[in-house]
């Protein structure tokens, strides 16, 4: 970079000069309104450039917006409808701005050599599954938007892997992970305080529940719960590395704790269910299973506290309970939503049977469910998505796309196990340990949500697959 300024010489300095002229000459003879209009422009373009070239050089700066706009979702969108029907959010913006300047900084560099993707054949034969069955979907135009949606999020999966070429820029991610965790948790919490949710009480008393829930900036309460527990798992999966600062211990506890309390007050039984299961393989693989036995406790001290402190601690614990008697009280009013995603999996399996080989078509559940609806569906439902992914996926793409999404599952597991048994490094280890919690995490919350193009999944698969390189770097024997 010096070099290029040496280059510019004095033509550089004229370059400024003049700007200072034609600013001068805008403030003393143009109208003031003009003026500040033409300033506030001009700044605008010089900032918009500047931005393109500190990217161009450190692409890994875009990782914070990537992470923020993600995590707004639906707060985030910049236009609600397009000529395709989709809206455009600032992820998109984001993924765009990262693409460009990824792609230029690798001209730039020269680059030739690229790290594998480690589920290349898996993947390729999912992506086959699902084009080949847009031939035939009778949902057409969504499922069409769907596949090259998914296109893209597995291309954001390996700028992911490519981006995190170093420590410095995992940290970064670490640290804009948290700080979106913490104020996440901190806007959920100010809705329940408040009073403004996403949910309003009409539409949560009409699938048996007694209270609004917290969903932060995202659309769905449950999708919200999703980012919640991952997120927690990443901050623990560090919190647990050896001999990390007690500064570094103490914001990572905060953030911790602030999740928790968002993610109780978003009532997501799927997700309390996710970040239990991701937990335990935290711990198990960490070798600090023991302290489930500490967890168990502070629980215990929560359940009291909130007993005595919080207004709505008995739907809290009705909701908790309802996780162990679905089946007792299966087909009851208030069990509605847990009842329809049973008969959603039936549903699934049906479409299974009559098209076993290819399924029915990527995104025609919700079109042929009337079809293949199970006697006793709470007709009063409006929804007709599958919430369980393994459901959806062995339905609409048949046996060989199950198949795929088996493989693929069962490669990045794979991968990630070996690599943790001879890592050395304590820090990436641990790092590598939260991940896998946290993929398992997302199968266990994909059987409920079903959100498979949720961007923290890729993107933490992404960053799964680059942590072992960062050793290997700076370890080349």
């Amino acid at each position: 970079m010096t070099q290029l300024v040496q280059q510019g010489g004095y033509k550089g300095f004229a370059v400024f000069l003049l700007v200072q002229v034609a600013v001068l000459v805008s403030v003393l003879f143009l109208p003031r309104e003009q003026a500040l209009w033409g300033l506030g422009g001009a700044g605008l373009v010089i900032v918009l450039c500047l931005a393109l070239f500190l990217l161009t050089l450190y692409p890994w700066l875009a990782i914070p917006a990537i992470i923020v706009t993600t995590a707004l979702d639906s707060a985030g969108r910049v236009s609600q409808t397009t000529a395709l029907g989709v809206s455009v959010t600032g992820f998109h913006l984001s993924f765009i701005l990262l693409f460009i300047a990824l792609a230029s900084h690798i001209f730039l560099q020269k680059r030739r050599t690229f790290p594998p993707l480690e589920i290349q054949a898996p993947l390729v034969l999912f992506l086959g599954c699902m084009a080949v069955s847009l031939t035939y979907s009778p949902n057409q135009p969504e499922a069409t938007i769907s596949f090259f949606r998914i296109v893209f999020l597995s291309l954001f999966l390996y700028m992911t892997q490519v981006l995190i070429d170093s420590r410095r820029v995992l940290n970064l991610t670490i640290v804009s992970l948290g700080v979106v965790l913490a104020s996440a948790s901190i806007l959920a919490v100010f809705q329940i305080i408040s009073e403004q949710f996403y949910l309003p009480a009409s539409v949560v008393s009409s699938v048996g529940a007694n209270t609004p829930r917290a969903s932060g900036t995202y659309h769905n309460p449950n999708i919200f719960g999703t980012f919640l527990a991952v997120n927690i798992l990443f901050m623990a999966g560090i919190f647990l590395v050896p001999k990390l600062r007690w500064w570094k211990r103490l914001l990572l506890l905060l953030a911790i704790g602030l999740g928790l309390v968002a993610l109780v007050i978003t009532f997501s039984r799927s997700n309390w269910i996710a970040l239990f299961v991701g937990g335990v393989v935290l711990l198990f693989l960490s070798g600090k299973l023991r302290y489930l036995f500490y967890v168990t406790i502070a629980f215990c001290v929560a359940i009291l506290v909130i007993k005595n402190y919080v207004s709505f601690a008995e739907y809290i614990f009705e909701r908790f309970y309802s996780i162990f008697s679905l089946f007792v009280e299966f087909g009851a009013d208030s069990r509605a939503s847990s009842t329809a995603r049973v008969y959603f999996a039936i549903a699934g399996f049906k479409m299974f049977l009559t098209h076993p080989l290819l399924g029915v078509g990527w995104r025609a559940f919700p079109v042929v469910f009337e079809d293949y609806k199970p006697e006793g569906f709470p007709h009063w439902l409006p929804t007709r998505e599958s919430h369980t992914l393994f459901a959806t996926i062995i339905a609409e793409l048949g046996i060989v796309g199950m198949l795929a999404a088996i493989w693929i599952v069962w490669r990045i597991l794979a991968f990630a196990l070996k690599h943790i048994k001879h890592m050395q490094d304590e820090y990436l280890r641990s790092v590598m340990i939260a991940l896998v919690a946290i993929f398992v995490t997302f199968q266990v919350s994909l059987t409920f949500t079903g959100e498979f193009a949720n961007n923290f999944l890729w993107m933490f698969t992404g960053i799964m697959f680059a942590v072992p390189m960062l050793e290997e770097r700076e370890d080349p024997s």
